[in-house]
């Protein structure tokens, strides 16, 4: 059974459309799994009527399965409570004091973002993000030079080679992220994973990357523009939590009964 690896694309405004579609879409090819589905969302921090819906019906499925919804999901990449109560301080202080309590094997994105400890010390590479966005976003030439990334010097990195080599499961599957201005104002963001698990994992992460997305962007004062999330291998999971027909029903179910949005 071959695998068509070269390219798969959906294109969708919200992020729960763009999760439904894109599921929509494994369905239909072998194994429900391919290589590089790209997925670009429009509007990723706009929430309508049938993205509540979605999401709902998606919370209910996995926590029936033992599994942690969409918002704990998006935690592990921002902390957006903590951003709406506390502010810029709730993300660069409160964070980092609680993080014992919630790390996971590994730790967490947001951390990795947040707080890193390197050569020199301590650093905070989100912060300095922001900063160094503010500072050049006026500047035509350095339109591209926002990264998350794993090699580069000065990167905001998320792969940590010193704890994340020798690990054969369990290590991060977000491997890049790199901010761009469009335009004038306009801050998009786009993303690479390694490895995207579309049941359990991919609507939290698109949530949680969406509002990592709108923090940048206000801080910089700049407008939310697209997300474009690359899944080098993105599968439909099924097996011992879930049966192929019980993830077809929840595509179904996030289908159907959606009330129409009214402007």
């Amino acid at each position: 059974m071959i695998i068509d690896s070269m390219l798969h694309t959906i294109r969708a405004n919200t992020c729960g459309e763009a999760w439904l579609n894109a599921a929509r879409h494994l369905t239909d090819l072998p194994a429900t799994s391919t290589y590089n589905m790209v997925v670009g969302i429009e509007n990723p921090t706009l929430v309508t009527l049938s993205d509540f819906h979605i999401v709902r019906t998606v919370d209910t499925f996995l926590i029936s399965h033992g599994k942690s919804p969409t918002a704990t999901v998006a935690a592990t990449i921002f902390p957006a409570g903590l951003y709406k109560r506390h502010g810029t301080k709730g993300v660069y202080e409160v964070y980092p004091d609680i993080y014992e309590e919630i790390k996971t094997q590994w730790g967490t994105y947001a951390m990795r973002m947040i707080r890193r400890q390197g050569p020199t010390g301590e650093y905070w590479p989100l912060k300095e993000l922001v900063e160094k966005i503010r500072k050049h976003r006026n500047t035509t030439r350095l339109r591209s030079i926002y990264e998350i990334g794993m090699l580069i010097a000065g990167d905001l990195p998320i792969y940590d080679p010193d704890s994340d080599r020798t690990l054969p499961m369990g290590q991060p599957c977000l491997s890049h992220l790199t901010f761009k201005i469009i335009g004038s104002d306009l801050l998009s963001l786009t993303v690479l994973y390694r490895s995207h698990y579309y049941v359990e994992r991919v609507l939290g992460n698109f949530i949680g990357l969406s509002q990592l997305l709108a923090f940048v962007a206000t801080e910089a004062d700049l407008r939310v523009g697209p997300l474009v999330c690359h899944s080098s291998y993105a599968k439909l999971e099924s097996g011992k939590t879930w049966r192929s027909a019980d993830v077809i029903q929840l595509l179904a179910a996030c289908s159907g009964s959606i009330a129409p949005d009214r402007n």
